[in-house]
């Protein structure tokens, strides 16, 4: 069996490709949607385009660090001790104490 790829969308280094069993493109022929690395690589298979679009915008929103779920907190970056220490010593006038 023979499967042919039709490019559908690109979002980053993302493209979404539709797949049918004939090389002519027909959409009620396309049986599923395949999300394809930049290089070429398939990653994932889905049924939907929406599917598709989907785990890539998950998929982008992981690679950039942000959260996947709309309301989820964002994870803050800790920082390296002696960052902190300069913050909070760079606050406080010379010759005062904290309480």
């Amino acid at each position: 069996m023979s499967e042919y790829q039709h490019h559908v969308l690109t979002r980053g280094h993302y493209h979404i490709v539709a797949l049918t069993r004939d090389q002519e493109f027909e959409s009620d022929e396309i049986y599923a949607y395949a999300v394809m690395s930049s290089s070429g690589v398939k990653l994932r298979q889905e049924l939907t385009l929406s599917d598709a679009r989907n785990w890539i915008d998950d998929r982008i929103e992981r690679d950039q660090g942000t959260p996947a779920t709309p309301g989820s907190p964002v994870v803050q970056r800790e920082r390296e001790p002696a960052e902190a220490t300069r913050t909070r010593t760079s606050m406080l006038r010379p010759g005062r104490k904290r309480r």
